[in-house]
């Protein structure tokens, strides 16, 4: 007698987008007839998006967000802007409560700076969020690595990749200990007959005075739904992964094919493990764009369609606005020539990985990776009927052991009204989705984990030891007089003038 198959992983899917009014990752499209993301700076496009999203029982709509424009290619801000992606970008954050008004169950995750944005201000206004959507938001937590945003927010230079990461430590511990240590579960009690609106018994000063920070207030806002937002994060350096496999719930994770990404996946389910907590509590998420069909027919026709829309310069400011590589100086109808010039190096291999992983020989030129940048990029982008690209989707949940997907689009409202209309019943079919939401009208926490009730940081997550009335400060909780701390959970000295020794 043959035992039962094991139940398949159930998914989520998130629609991709970000606020800037135009293409997002597909530049050019916007020329298409039925594109409307030149309605963007309007409310319509996206209340109608938020319906769209809880109607397909979508999870997120996740918001990438950046603080400017790509200015790499060809040392301008004409090519992007021409080709209408990534510019003219509002900030997503005041888009959510409205997206909220006209749905119940559907999240919305945001993107916020731990090197730009106030963490005061930060913790204050994801509560806000959270309570104006009942419990259904997310934080995309990113430390920055463009130097145009840095330029544009009065810096002189990007902070350095390592000490980003130990900036965004400790403003972690700070955001922690306003939403989780500085009020109480019993503070409000709206008490007519004793006039006590707030016990301030159970409300907190939060005092924090650390190597990048410091912050001497109670949290301004009272304990939203969730308290601390669910927590996304992307970044797969080994300080990124160190980093996701302490704090994220959630992890953007990119790869053209499974193989890529599988290790990165397991690595950090280890890491997690290895700190107490259950290694399945990290959902991973893979970026993809589908281009879906009824019939193979249609779906060839729409991928043509794109190609003739696709924007090819915009495709390569978009490629070097990532990388921080201007390839202006390459012919666009010419094969590569990569020799010795700053940035040829990183370009070979990144063609180089591509060509690994998915079996390409034909030469590249600029025109090509162009129209490849601008029809999917960094992320897979199967063509096909729901049945085909289920398989993609099948194949990346048992090979990569991924939990859901970040879906793109080339056209919006189409391609994500393919995905509602088209993937997900096949989908369903499949089991590998819901009819429903595990907990509709219920937040964000509790869908993610299919566990109503589950408001809260789950109790092997780091920030749950934060929760009111502890005081602890953190791993990277400064002690002075020369008390032992611990930074990033490695003891160490604090020497009277302040100044970390290593342990």
């Amino acid at each position: 007698m043959s035992l039962p198959s094991p139940p398949k992983k159930r998914i989520h899917l998130n629609f991709f987008e970000n606020a800037c009014t135009g293409s997002h990752m597909s530049p050019g499209q916007w020329r298409d007839l039925s594109d409307k993301t030149h309605g963007k700076d309007r409310l319509p496009y996206w209340l109608s998006l938020a319906q769209l999203a809880e109607k397909g029982k979508i999870s997120f709509i996740f918001f990438a967000d950046s603080y400017s424009l790509f200015d790499i290619y060809s040392s301008s801000i004409s090519p992007i802007l021409r080709a209408g992606a990534h510019c003219a970008a509002l900030d997503p954050m005041v888009l959510i409560p409205a997206m909220a008004s006209v749905t119940k169950s559907v999240g919305f995750g945001v993107t916020g700076s731990t090197s730009y944005l106030n963490p005061y201000i930060l913790a204050r206004t994801m509560s806000s969020l959270d309570h104006l959507t009942e419990g259904r938001v997310a934080w995309n937590v990113v430390t920055s690595w463009s130097k145009s945003a840095a330029l544009a927010l009065g810096k002189d230079d990007v902070v350095p990749h390592d000490k980003r990461y130990e900036v965004a430590s400790e403003y972690m511990d700070l955001v922690y200990r306003f939403w989780e240590s500085s009020w109480g579960e019993g503070a409000k009690v709206w008490d007519r007959e004793n006039r006590v609106a707030y016990d301030a018994e159970k409300v907190k000063k939060i005092e924090h005075k650390g190597q990048y920070l410091k912050a001497s207030s109670p949290h301004q806002t009272h304990p939203s739904p969730q308290r601390t937002p669910v927590l996304f994060q992307a970044g797969t350096s080994k300080m990124g992964r160190e980093f996701g496999s302490k704090h994220a719930e959630a992890i953007y994770v990119g790869g053209l094919v499974p193989s890529q990404t599988a290790p990165s996946i397991a690595q950090i389910r280890a890491d997690a493990a290895a700190q107490g907590r259950d290694s399945q509590s990290i959902k991973f998420f893979v970026g993809i764009t589908p281009i879906l069909g009824a019939t193979l027919e249609e779906a060839q026709a729409k991928y043509e369609r794109a190609r003739e829309n696709a924007d090819i310069v915009g495709g390569l400011a978009q490629f070097s606005g990532y990388t921080g590589i201007d390839l202006s100086r390459f012919p666009l109808n010419e094969v590569f020539e990569l020799k010795d010039a700053p940035g040829d190096a990183a370009t070979h291999t990144f063609l180089e990985n591509f060509n690994k992983a998915t079996g390409n020989t034909e030469p590249w030129t600029p025109r090509r990776l162009g129209e490849t940048m601008a029809l999917g990029g960094f992320h897979p982008a199967p063509v096909g009927t729901p049945e085909m690209v289920a398989d993609v989707f099948e194949q990346w949940i048992n090979e990569a052991d991924v939990d859901g997907f970040n879906i793109a689009y080339v056209t919006s409202p189409g391609s994500f009204e393919d995905v509602v209309y088209l993937l997900r019943p096949e989908l369903v079919k499949r089991g590998l989705m819901w009819e429903d939401y595990d907990v509709p009208g219920g937040t964000l926490r509790e869908n993610l984990y299919g566990v109503e009730g589950q408001k809260y940081l789950r109790d092997d997550h780091y920030g749950y030891k934060f929760k009111y009335p502890s005081d602890f400060e953190g791993d990277t909780a400064v002690l002075s007089n020369g008390k032992q701390e611990v930074v990033n959970g490695e003891k160490s000295e604090v020497a009277s003038n302040g100044v970390t020794k290593a342990g």
